[in-house]
């Protein structure tokens, strides 16, 4: 499956790698194709309004009224585009198995990349037991 030629450079390169992804663990489907556009290009305004807010140090901007008094505080532009894109994207990656508890949910048959030290210990000594 390949990325939409419309999408950014950043956008397909995460497009590769979830479709990676989701090949080897085995849910990719052709029908996919649209919600992995939406999520990678999510993605990517995600990242860039979380690249920006890196740089600053207040996530809201001070609205004053005209005495000097507070009149109230709202998110900066950067602030409420992550939290919006991180919403969209936790939907996307529900619907997707891309966190443990959701392939879990769906019935993925995730792998455990880590091993427990326990179960390595008593796996050894039921080995050689």
């Amino acid at each position: 499956m390949q990325p939409p030629a419309w999408m950014k450079p950043r956008a397909q390169e995460i497009f590769g790698r979830l479709v990676e992804w989701l090949s080897r663990m085995g849910t990719l489907a052709e029908t996919d194709e649209h919600v992995i556009s939406r999520y990678c290009t999510v993605y990517v305004a995600w990242e860039y309004a979380a690249q920006q807010l890196q740089k600053v140090d207040s996530l809201f901007v001070e609205v004053l009224a005209p005495d000097g008094s507070l009149r109230f505080s709202r998110p900066t532009a950067m602030a409420a585009q992550a939290k919006d894109c991180g919403e969209q994207l936790r939907h996307l990656e529900t619907v997707l198995g891309l966190t443990p508890a959701d392939r879990t949910r769906l019935g993925y048959g995730a792998v455990k990349m880590v091993s427990d030290p326990v179960d390595a210990m008593f796996d050894d000594a039921a080995a050689t037991g």
